[in-house]
């Protein structure tokens, strides 16, 4: 299989409900083995576009490709490759986790049984025995789901809020889980969350979602560089500025921002020289603050959720 394969590409994918666009023109391309973090708030599309990819509704307009195939016959093939939790997993409350996973092998025509014992230890449900789900925590019944999205062996697994309800050490577990499927076995992963620093531990990649509109769609590293602390240089002229930075401050450590503001990563605490060396240059500075957003800040200024983006 070629590394940078693409799993899944959607088109202009457009869903509307009782008149209302709850997603509109998302096009994604998302490849193997990396983590997608779907970010955006409730009623922003993540789980509308969750179901349309898993086949679970029908987009009203606009096109999906999975695995390199189109057309409804060919997905409803292509969607045995896929593994997802959207919503509520499908537990039957009298059952134990063996019995609730061995129901959803024998339903998929799944033929391996060693297949139980190993999801169960891969999700860190094997010693609930006998116990019987209606009697488990939220967090084990999102683990059983996972457990459940597993049994194919999926090369896409689709998880809304995987880690809903976990507590912490149970947070961490599963973020090793899919770090470690993504890594061993080349599976493409889309997650969403609420839990932003927990995506920003766990993802690759981020789609941001707001509205039912995609804003964006970053690397990690991208991220990384967005949010890093910087001193923000606001002037008339920001390749004189960068020249200046150059040969002045010895540094190529910045960078010249989409708004025309310059973000230099070093001399954060020497923010009186580099006012100092800006007035003897004369360039006029428009604006000198120290900045550095969390995960938070930065998506709510990509959703623009306040004025100072």
């Amino acid at each position: 299989m070629d590394m940078s394969s693409v799993v899944l590409t959607t088109a202009n994918l457009t869903k509307i409900y009782q008149g209302t666009a709850a997603l509109r023109d998302v096009s994604v391309s998302l490849s193997a083995g990396r983590i997608y973090g779907l970010i955006g708030q409730n009623g922003a599309g993540k789980t509308t576009l969750m179901r349309l990819i898993a086949g679970l509704a029908q987009p009203t307009s606009g096109s999906l490709e999975l695995f390199g195939h189109s057309g409804s016959q060919a997905l409803q093939r292509e969607r045995k490759r896929l593994g997802s939790l959207i919503e509520h997993p499908a537990i039957v409350p009298y059952m134990t986790a063996k019995e609730n996973l061995r129901l959803h092998r024998i339903m998929r025509g799944i033929p391996e049984q060693a297949k139980e014992d190993e999801l169960l230890e891969l999700t860190g449900l094997s010693d609930t025995g006998r116990k019987k789900a209606k009697h488990f925590s939220l967090g084990m019944k999102q683990r059983l789901g996972i457990a459940i999205a597993l049994l194919a062996s999926p090369e896409l697994l689709i998880l809304d809020e995987p880690v809903n309800g976990l507590d912490p050490l149970g947070i961490v577990d599963i973020r090793n889980l899919l770090k470690g499927l993504c890594e061993e076995r080349q599976m493409s992963i889309l997650i969403s969350s609420h839990n932003l620093p927990e995506l920003y531990q766990t993802a690759t990649d981020y789609l941001i979602i707001h509205k039912g509109e995609l804003k964006q769609t970053l690397t990690h590293q991208q991220l990384e560089t967005n949010t890093r602390q910087h001193l923000r240089i606001g002037s008339g002229d920001p390749a004189r500025l960068a020249s200046m930075l150059e040969t002045e401050l010895k540094t190529s450590n910045f960078r010249v921002m989409p708004d025309q503001t310059v973000y230099l990563y070093d001399y954060l605490d020497q923010q009186d020289r580099v006012v100092r060396l800006l007035h003897e240059h004369g360039i006029m500075a428009t604006e000198l603050t120290r900045g550095g957003d969390t995960l938070e800040d930065y998506f709510i200024a990509v959703i623009g959720g306040r004025d100072h983006v």
